[in-house]
């Protein structure tokens, strides 16, 4: 049984979506999309994002089947106990792997960016403990913040308004100028900035309500953050020119460094901390996708008493991606498990359900 104070309604579970997927992609995700599908860049992410709607509907599928019980639970009553507890392991693995991938990037920003002096391990100490102190809490209190941080994209939204002043819309003409099959091919570089959304597998229990009403939050809340980040795509693209975005790997905190109000001189550090604030919590919330595992196999189902060796695991990850070498192998391990874990074994896990009858309760 889900214990009542660990229960969230559909609205929080709708912004707990929008939180786990914000994250590190959004600042290197227009520099991608140009590279790839020129000015089209920003019809790719809305190609990813409806691919996104069809994973969910597969995962919403897959969990309604055993709507008591998270991926912890179900995995062993479909495919046995051995090979269940051996997918659950990896599934931990894998949403390790996640919170650590972005967890290092996070570092390497807020290093070029704002802490240029500090020690790597001072800022990973500093963001984990701030996640662990979230990440202990129940489900609720969880929500809760993360429902309150969401009102920080609408301020990240005004913000990257103000660079509508120098905006050139021809930037973006000829917008099938790279070919669609170039923008379908962005669009799966696309799909993993927002990559988040397989908190469903964990949260789909613990959410109040019909089966209906969690697809439409989880569908609701990955939505706002396609149109978030094809704003943001977009905007970036109206910018910088063609010529020019080649070499700004971080087109919008480049944007906001060249502004300033008679009041606010550094918008792009206002951006930066607000920015900081929501990947702080989507890091939380693959913290939590794995403590839940970690409780349920050796704490009895009490995910807090996870957190602490999680967050050193965490740090031990970040620490290694030092150089780019070993980022873009993190990156890569991270789109083979994705497609593994996250579309291709839901996929078979829910034709079995369904051929062999299992079901929950």
């Amino acid at each position: 049984m889900i214990p009542e104070k660990s229960k969230i309604t559909q609205g929080q579970f709708m912004f707990f979506i929008v939180q786990s997927q914000v994250g590190v992609g959004i600042l290197t995700l227009p520099h991608t999309m140009q590279a790839s599908a020129k000015g089209g860049g920003w019809i790719s992410v809305l190609i990813a994002g409806l691919a996104v709607q069809v994973i969910i509907l597969i995962l919403w599928a897959l969990c309604r089947r055993f709507p008591s019980d998270t991926i912890y639970g179900f995995l062993p009553k479909i495919t046995g106990k051995l090979l269940g507890n051996l997918l659950c392991f990896l599934y931990i693995g894998y949403f390790l792997f996640s919170a650590g991938t972005v967890l290092a990037k996070f570092a390497d920003v807020v290093g070029r960016w704002v802490l240029l002096s500090t020690p790597r391990w001072a800022l990973l100490i500093l963001a984990l403990l701030t996640c662990m102190y979230l990440a202990k809490e129940n489900l609720r209190v969880i929500a809760r913040l993360f429902v309150i941080s969401s009102l920080t994209i609408i301020v990240l939204v005004a913000l990257s308004l103000s660079g509508y002043v120098n905006a050139n819309f021809s930037y973006i003409f000829p917008i099938t100028e790279a070919g669609w099959g170039n923008i379908f091919k962005a669009a799966n570089e696309a799909l993993f900035p927002l990559v988040g959304y397989e908190v469903i597998l964990v949260l789909y229990p613990f959410v109040e309500g019909k089966s209906s009403g969690k697809l439409k939050a989880a569908s609701l809340g990955s939505m706002v953050i396609t149109l978030f980040y094809t704003f943001e795509v977009f905007t970036s693209l109206v910018i910088f020119s063609p010529a020019v975005m080649p070499a700004v790997s971080e087109p919008l905190l480049y944007m906001l460094k060249g502004f300033s109000f008679q009041i606010i001189q550094r918008i792009d550090l206002i951006f930066l901390s607000l920015w900081v604030f929501v990947v702080s919590n989507a890091i939380v919330s693959w913290i939590y996708m794995a403590t839940v595992g970690l409780g349920h196999f050796f704490h009895r189902g009490e995910h807090k008493k996870a957190v602490p060796y999680t967050i050193c695991i965490l740090f031990i990850l970040a620490m290694i991606a030092q150089e780019p070498s070993v980022t873009d192998f993190y990156d890569q391990v991270i789109k083979i498990t994705h497609y593994t874990f996250v579309i291709g074994l839901p996929v078979i896990l829910l034709c079995f359900a369904y051929f062999m009858r299992k079901r929950g309760t």
